[in-house]
């Protein structure tokens, strides 16, 4: 029987950027007509927020942020190489990458050979920024798939009645989404080299706004919304989906590792706080649920609360909950990353096998 190791961690786009760029989302923010006008100056910010933001436009703030991600990514990746997967399912989001107005799947398994990603290519604003590893725009990450693994996945999920999409190509002219590579490069944030093959696990938490928004600021800076799409998977659907993976993998030949790749709240999602900063006392409580081993709190939350508090991409995560409810594991390490300013709240997070305590 397959072990498996869960482990959750963000794929926030700004731990890329130097820590004197980490905050530019909000300053883009600002700049949007929607956004009130007492709350493009940061003297009306929440207390917290202004602290963060502090003399320097939050360069300070991100040096510590990005200090205490980056120490929590190097112990995932020590357990990692310890638990030495044969593969590697992150489940990311995607956000007008590879699926646009064709078509929008709740979940589809890429089964695929070796990828070729352009993880520098495209910066907050399209064009390429410089990155903190000094890395050349045109960089090539070339990624290992696992298609065993992936028709083995799509096959078991339908056996078990998901009406599972499975992909055998991408779409997105700079190869896997960030969800995907982001995590990849955190986890290999110290340049170790990344061998281990990876089913990339498509979840659509953007939902009611993946297409209306034609990417992350479309709300913002867009001429006229229309009507919300169609809503993502429930996340009771997405703890099932879980506890469904972890039996089958747990039935196969592989270790499998599985990620869930995202921050939690994100300010641009967060219209009751103006876009501005994210629901930090929601994301205080999904955390008290997660270190307390309270997992299946993340079952029952409602769609429409996740929205609400801008927790969209908390979709990506509840698979691995799920699967880790299912197998009795619970998390050994847990470190929360609150934020108001940089754009999202964080948590890092490991559940071993027991063969690993």
């Amino acid at each position: 029987m397959g072990e498996i190791l869960g482990v959750g961690l963000s794929h926030f786009p700004g731990f890329v950027y130097p820590d004197h760029e980490m905050s530019g989302r909000v300053k883009q923010t600002v700049t949007s007509a929607r956004v009130p006008e007492h709350l493009k100056d940061p003297k009306n910010w929440p207390a917290p927020m202004q602290a963060e933001w502090g003399e320097d436009e939050g360069t300070t703030f991100a040096g510590k942020h990005r200090a205490q991600f980056v120490s929590g990514v190097r112990k995932l990746r020590e357990a990692v190489d310890e638990f030495n997967p044969d593969v590697v399912i992150i489940f990311g989001d995607d956000q007008y990458e590879n699926f646009r107005e064709e078509i929008i799947p709740p979940f589809c398994v890429y089964i695929l050979d070796d990828v070729e990603s352009h993880p520098h290519a495209l910066g907050r604003i399209g064009e390429p920024t410089p990155n903190v590893w000094d890395e050349p725009y045109d960089l090539v990450m070339r990624t290992k798939g696992h298609p065993a693994v992936g028709r083995y996945l799509a096959r078991k999920l339908l056996e078990n009645d998901f009406d599972m999409p499975y992909a055998y190509k991408l779409n997105f002219h700079v190869g896997l989404g960030h969800a995907f590579t982001h995590t990849i490069e955190y986890l290999d944030y110290d340049r170790k080299g990344w061998d281990y093959p990876i089913v990339p696990f498509h979840v659509n938490a953007y939902g009611s706004s993946v297409i209306r928004n034609r990417g992350i600021n479309g709300h913002l800076f867009g001429d006229k919304l229309r009507d919300p799409d169609p809503p993502g998977p429930s996340p009771r659907r997405c703890f099932q989906l879980g506890q469904t993976i972890a039996r089958v993998m747990r039935e196969s030949e592989w270790k499998t590792l599985l990620i869930g790749s995202s921050s939690w709240s994100h300010a641009f999602l967060t219209a009751k706080n103006s876009w501005i900063y994210p629901d930090v006392d929601s994301d205080r409580q999904l955390f008290e649920y997660l270190s307390s081993g309270n997992l299946e709190a993340f079952r029952d939350l409602k769609l429409p609360q996740i929205e609400e508090s801008g927790q969209n991409e908390v979709l990506n995560w509840i698979p691995m909950i799920g699967a880790m409810y299912e197998l009795g594991q619970q998390p050994t390490y847990c470190d929360f990353l609150e934020s108001y300013l940089m754009n999202s709240c964080k948590c890092n997070a490991l559940f071993p096998p027991a063969s690993m305590r």
